[in-house]
């Protein structure tokens, strides 16, 4: 399995990323956290330093006065400490939270912009991933562990500061503490953003393995293939646990570095400690100090290892949430001008294939007149749902170009493309709602008088007894999950009524029809004609009655155009289509 269609945005590139965002940190936000974090750092090391006097203080004897007052003031320097990372805390998660919604609102934006091959080739499930588990699990670990990362940061630096006050030696043992360590640590650190990227991606196939499960339902009880799906997500879901063990191991390795390094501080601190008091270069309360400030050290240094692991895997699956955000910027590019009536649909050299498979489509050209309807006749395999795939947007051509009138796919906005051409397959969604805003998702504001003749141009008459079957409560009747259970061909027609409100230029009908062989076979053929009626359309004609109504037959074969005529023509012929026409027709 390879790791992931689309890779994670680096770092650098995901923090540039979040600094875009409408709810970034402000000069105001930045200033309350610099206050907080030198509020917490002002209190642990002030409390280390503190500790120190009270031991020379008690060592010198010192009256009564003089241990309350140190004593309050360790306690305020605590208090300072626990105040601090509670503001910063706040602070810190606060704004993560902001800029989670955000990144959310710019993932989907981003994949309601982008490329339909684009987002079919990363799956429904990977999406989601990035959108719901990757983005929770960086605020997550923010909540969790963000503002002691940073109190980690800056402590490893202020505690060797505060080692040197006390006596410059400390240097010394505090380095050699930390260098042999590095080594091993960043060798771990370089291997975790590829498995955490490989995590998250097996993560992503499960979800699209599930998704598909629950998608196809009916077809999995219909076959009786309850097993195979168990199975299926049985072996998925235990790749998932065993990629995620990968990652034991590093953390398991980063902590034993961990307890080295401070093994290595605190032995090393007591050990000089013991030979500066020998000679007299530091006194009681300052040794103490030091070993006070190196124990304090122990958390932070478990903290830095375990943290980083963490947060390697966090900025991961920040990066990944990053790059399905700019998956589809916005473009500024001007738009061309929109149609104004049907165009005419040309296609110039076209190939297709699908990765490492064999061409589907051979450099195909062909022209659709403006407002004809055309339809593509060929065996199963011939390349007619691929062609309406590539006309449409949802697949790339490998080689040439398709224009409407003289905007060439290549160059046009996918948004505009989209606007202009409308695919409609045997696929039909219907959304949970009302059946007023199913309609009205193509065309928004549109009245009920709008609505109610789009469904009787389908075939949907309001007042008929199959009306009040399907809609008790008319355009108030709720459809979709939850609502009345529908035929798929009642479907169909919503559908066709959907397209009609959006009056796009080109229509593409594949399969759209396929209920033809249903009681209702005619309503929804002459529903089909209706839609069409105006526009350029392509009509991938599984039944050749569809055909027969067409301005124009092409028929093909293996990806090429193999025949091209009207049916009166094609029969006279002879050939391939008289011969399909032939064992189709009740009359052949």
């Amino acid at each position: 399995m390879t790791p992931d269609a689309l890779p994670p945005a680096p770092v650098r590139e995901s923090f540039r990323h979040l600094g875009t965002l409408p709810g970034r940190p402000r000069a105001g936000w930045w200033l309350a956290a610099t206050l907080t974090f030198a509020m917490t750092l002002v209190g642990i090391i002030g409390a280390s330093q503190l500790v120190g006097t009270l031991v020379d203080a008690i060592d010198g004897g010192g009256d009564a006065t003089l241990f309350g007052t140190l004593i309050g003031l360790v306690a305020a320097a605590m208090l300072l400490e626990v105040v601090g990372r509670a503001l910063a805390n706040y602070l810190v998660t606060a704004r993560a939270r902001i800029l989670s919604v955000d990144l959310r609102r710019a993932g989907l934006a981003s994949v309601l912009r982008a490329p339909i091959p684009d987002v079919m080739e990363l799956g429904s499930g990977n999406v989601i991933t990035r959108l719901t588990k990757d983005i929770d699990a960086v605020v997550t670990f923010i909540q969790h562990s963000g503002t002691r990362v940073i109190v980690t940061a800056l402590m490893l630096p202020s505690t060797l500061i505060a080692l040197v006050a006390v006596h410059w030696s400390y240097a010394g043992v505090f380095l050699l503490a930390l260098l042999p360590v590095v080594p091993g640590v960043r060798m771990v650190l370089r291997e975790l953003p590829d498995v955490s990227n490989r995590v998250a991606a097996a993560e992503a196939y499960r979800n699209n393995v599930l998704l598909d499960t629950i998608s196809g339902l009916p077809t999995i009880r219909a076959f009786g293939l309850e097993r195979w799906a168990q199975e299926r997500m049985r072996t998925h879901s235990w790749h998932t646990i065993t990629t995620q063990a990968n990652l034991l191991p590093l953390f398991n390795v980063l902590m034993a570095y961990a307890s080295f390094a401070y093994a290595l501080l605190v032995i090393g601190a007591l050990l000089w400690s013991t030979v500066l008091l020998g000679q007299g270069a530091v006194t009681l309360g300052a040794a103490t100090t030091a070993m006070v400030l190196a124990s304090r050290l122990e958390i932070h240094l478990f903290n830095v290892l375990s943290f980083t692991g963490e947060m390697q895997t966090a900025m991961v699956q920040l990066g990944r949430a990053v790059s399905l955000a700019t998956l589809a910027p916005e473009e500024n590019r001007a738009e061309p001008a929109d149609l104004a009536a049907a165009p005419e649909v040309r296609v110039e050299k076209l190939s297709f294939a699908y990765p490492n498979g064999a061409a589907v489509i051979t450099d195909l050209s062909l022209t659709l007149a403006a407002g004809t309807t055309t339809a593509l006749v060929g065996t199963t395999g011939a390349g007619k749902s691929t062609l309406a795939a590539v006309l449409a947007g949802l697949q790339r051509p490998t080689a040439g170009e398709v224009y409407l009138d003289d905007v060439p796919a290549s160059t046009a906005p996918d948004l505009w493309w989209a606007r202009h051409v409308t695919l409609m397959t045997q696929e039909v969604h219907l959304f949970s709602g009302s059946l007023r805003e199913d309609l009205r998702i193509a065309a928004n504001g549109a009245s009920d008088t709008t609505l109610l003749d789009a469904l009787r141009t389908v075939g949907l008459i309001p007042g008929t007894a199959a009306w009040q079957r399907s809609f008790p409560e008319g355009l108030d009747t709720r459809i979709g999950a939850g609502g009345e259970a529908l035929g798929p061909e009642i479907a169909q027609q919503i559908s066709l009524a959907r397209v009609w409100l959006r009056d796009p230029p080109v229509l593409i009908l594949d399969e759209a029809t396929a209920e033809a062989g249903s009681d209702d076979a005619r309503a929804l053929e002459r529903a089909a004609g209706q839609v069409t009626r105006g526009r350029t359309s392509l009509v991938v004609a599984h039944r050749l009655d569809q055909a027969v109504a067409a301005d124009r037959i092409i028929v093909m074969d293996h990806g090429r155009i193999v025949e091209d005529g009207t049916h009166a023509e094609l029969i006279a012929q002879g050939g391939r289509y008289a011969r399909l026409y032939a064992r189709w027709s009740p009359t052949g």
